[in-house]
């Protein structure tokens, strides 16, 4: 469920936070740039959310979130703290095409890299945690959206 950009009646108001989850679909092209045209203004900074997919292992923690990095900076860490440069190298190039839209709109980005066994817990609990405002998702199927709006549901209710 969308809904409509804030209307601001001559009252100054403190900007909305607005994340985009993306991933390397079309799906996510498509939220980018319906978000830049229709829910944020010239100058304002968008953050744009992917979630690395871990293998379920019971040793792992469940849930681990980079801090939010520099505008348009990639964490080149892996999970030891050290280098990984072929990873870096695809988180960069996941994220070039998103940053080179925003850039020819004027908008700045923040990059922020989850790594979870389950992506729709990943990005709620991020959203929770870091006072999101708006959150767009895109989706070429709406089996996902439906689990992610359940899953965000239940965590309100508690």
């Amino acid at each position: 469920m969308v809904w409509p950009p804030h209307i601001n009646h001559g009252t100054s108001s403190m900007p909305r936070l607005i994340a985009v989850a993306i991933d390397r679909d079309k799906g996510s092209q498509i939220s980018l740039k319906w978000t830049v045209e229709n829910l944020v203004a010239k100058g304002q900074t968008l953050i744009l959310i992917h979630v690395k997919a871990k293998q379920s292992s019971p040793f792992l923690a469940t849930s681990t979130s980079l801090p939010l990095p520099r505008p348009n900076q990639i964490s080149d860490m892996d999970d030891n703290g050290s280098t990984n440069g072929e990873s870096a190298a695809q988180t960069k190039e996941l994220f070039l095409p998103f940053h080179v839209y925003c850039a020819r709109k004027d908008i700045s980005c923040y990059d922020v890299l989850l790594e979870d066994t389950d992506v729709t817990k990943a990005i709620t609990e991020f959203v929770k945690q870091s006072g999101i405002d708006v959150l767009v998702l895109g989706a070429t199927a709406k089996g996902n959206i439906f689990r992610y709006m359940s899953y965000f549901k239940f965590l309100c209710l508690q």
